[in-house]
């Protein structure tokens, strides 16, 4: 069965082996672009651009909100998000020179809103470094698929933090964060 075919069955009618593939947790899809939107910093994007002290506390660093907000389209449409921060290892007291910042993706609201993603990455104190990731979010799959038409506004939430007491690390710039509405194929 091709990916079109798939594509447009309801859940009911997904085959032993596509039960197989989701319920390994993947899940695969293809789609039309039907809007993009994005936050980078202004007027450079460059490293040293900016200084955002990090702290065990998250902080937003960059936000898809208000007029950059995604308008969904379609109960079906996914959001693929990347996002591409620049970091510095400042300091370390705890874990002999070696800092960790943790990133999170939050939907609806920073913190209080549904984690949907997030990752870590490790430098040594003094190091910088360009942390990039792509996540694929179903914001409206809890929702009736019969329902296909919809209009919801969705807001996404880039936060950083140090996850480990003792270290110390700045944002510096670059940050991008982008959000595409990809809906599902005729």
């Amino acid at each position: 069965m091709t990916d079109d075919l798939k594509e447009t069955q309801s859940p009911d009618e997904v085959s032993q082996q596509d039960a197989a593939i989701t319920s390994s947790g993947f899940l695969g899809r293809r789609g039309l672009l039907a809007q993009f939107t994005f936050k980078t910093l202004q007027p450079s994007n460059t490293s040293g651009a900016t200084t955002v002290p990090l702290t065990s506390t998250p902080t937003t660093i960059a936000a898809l909100t208000g007029h950059d907000a995604l308008n969904i389209l379609d109960v079906c449409s996914r959001v693929c998000l990347t996002a591409t921060v620049g970091w510095q290892a400042t300091d370390n007291t705890s874990r002999q020179g070696r800092v960790d910042v943790l990133f999170k993706i939050y939907r609806e609201a920073p913190v209080s809103g549904p984690l949907i993603f997030s990752c870590r990455q490790t430098a040594e104190a003094g190091d910088y470094e360009t942390t990039t990731f792509t996540h694929v979010d179903l914001p409206l799959l809890p929702l009736d698929p019969c329902d296909k038409h919809c209009h919801q506004k969705i807001s996404y939430f880039l936060t950083a933090e140090l996850p480990l007491t003792g270290t110390q690390a700045n944002v510096i710039g670059p940050i991008t964060f982008t959000g595409a509405q990809i809906l599902p194929n005729p």
